[in-house]
């Protein structure tokens, strides 16, 4: 279940440490904004409908609604970094510099850091980490000024890097395209047998090729891409509740309404009032 909205941190800073093949028990996705960094080892993120493989000094960036899942590759020990705050926090951030740094810096995917840059990346996360554990005087500020700093850094290397998905087998690409499928027919009736048909796969192969790939259940991954849709809707429209359960998808709006609450401990009318 993703996090209360009325529960989103303002800024977080936690490190993760696992050890050998896991994995993750997360939520989906959340109602907040998320930057991790591969300090050590690897891992298989799935953002939104591409599969990335990180290894150390890899940013992975996960938007606030963004269906997100991940996995660690190697059997040895496993630590990440991970940034998460509030759309509050960012609109702070870009209110502050008059300029929409957010924007650009928070696209879903991957980023890698120049291997001349790691070592000024872990002192930056490290000096974070020591200030939102021990909580020193200002401490808050001082975590927001170092997030702006590599936020502004994410944009620097994406823009020097060039666009690779981050897809490595041919087996990854077509889960890729069936996922890029289901988001951009969201509104459509779709089904395994159907997703089947398209790709050429039968229904039981397309269902356990995509789990294991994504890490996530094809059915849940597109009920959450649905609600991750409404969302989006819900805040930047004026649309109704039911025009917009059936922009997504619900046919159902009592479905839609329970589907909503589960993923985001909100009614979808009470979510619109505190986005």
């Amino acid at each position: 279940m993703a996090e209360r909205y009325a529960d989103v941190p303002d800024l977080r800073v936690l490190k993760k440490i696992r050890t050998g093949f896991q994995e993750e028990e997360t939520e989906r996705f959340h109602p907040f904004h998320e930057v991790f960094y591969v300090a050590e080892g690897s891992c298989s993120v799935f953002i939104g409908h591409q599969v990335y493989r990180l290894k150390k000094g890899d940013f992975a960036v996960i938007p606030a609604g963004t269906v997100h899942r991940t996995d660690y590759l190697s059997t040895g020990q496993n630590t990440k970094i991970i940034l998460s705050f509030s759309k509050r926090t960012a609109r702070e951030i870009d209110q502050f510099l008059g300029e929409s740094l957010t924007r650009l810096s928070l696209k879903p995917g991957r980023i890698r850091t120049p291997v001349q840059r790691q070592e000024a990346v872990n002192l930056v996360l490290n000096r974070m980490l020591y200030e939102y554990e021990n909580q020193p005087y200002h401490a808050h500020s001082f975590c927001k000024a170092c997030l702006t700093e590599l936020l502004i850094s994410l944009i620097r290397y994406r823009s020097g890097e060039e666009e690779n998905d981050g897809v490595v087998s041919p087996g990854d690409e077509r889960i890729q395209a069936v996922a890029e499928y289901i988001s951009e027919h969201l509104q459509e009736d779709l089904n395994l047998k159907m997703l089947g048909e398209i790709f050429a796969l039968s229904p039981s192969h397309l269902s356990r090729t995509f789990h294991t790939v994504t890490g996530i259940p094809l059915r849940e991954y597109l009920v959450n891409l649905r609600i991750q849709k409404a969302m989006e809707l819900l805040m930047n429209t004026t649309k109704t509740v039911t025009e917009i359960a059936d922009l997504c998808g619900f046919r159902d709006p009592n479905y839609f309404g329970d589907a909503f609450r589960k993923a985001t401990g909100l009614s979808p009318r009470d979510y619109r009032k505190q986005a």
